[in-house]
């Protein structure tokens, strides 16, 4: 299962960390134009998407790319709190959403879940 993690340098390293020891193969991107070369250049969308934005201005340059995260399931790490910011993280519709001072550990348990298909739950 293709798998990308997307957090500028220096940040959520220990999120990266705690996933890459969990999901083998992860794709890592330490830049937006790199991250949007990666879904113009592979025709096979990845299967989930970790989103780490380090601050207000870089969440509203993710939401310039949603487009490109329609086909890929979502989970956003936010740098806050606010009402503000946690309303423009929900336009990128993330499966799930973080917080950077959380628990890393989240991440992976959500992430497993996510690549477990048979994990039980059923459609209605």
């Amino acid at each position: 299962m293709d798998v990308l993690f997307y957090a500028p340098e220096g940040v959520g390293e220990d999120i990266r960390k705690t996933v890459s020891g969990v999901i083998p193969g992860l794709e890592v991107f330490r830049s937006q134009a790199a991250l949007a070369e990666r879904f113009r250049r592979v025709l096979e969308q990845p299967a989930i998407t970790v989103l780490i934005a380090q601050d207000r201005d870089e969440l509203e340059r993710l939401l310039t790319m949603r487009t490109a995260f329609r086909d890929t399931k979502t989970v956003l790490v936010l740098p806050d709190r606010r009402a503000e910011t946690v309303s423009r993280g929900h336009c990128l519709e993330p499966r799930f959403m973080t917080y950077l001072d959380q628990n890393p550990a989240e991440v992976v348990a959500v992430l497993v879940k996510m690549a477990n298909p048979g994990n039980g739950n059923r459609e209605p």
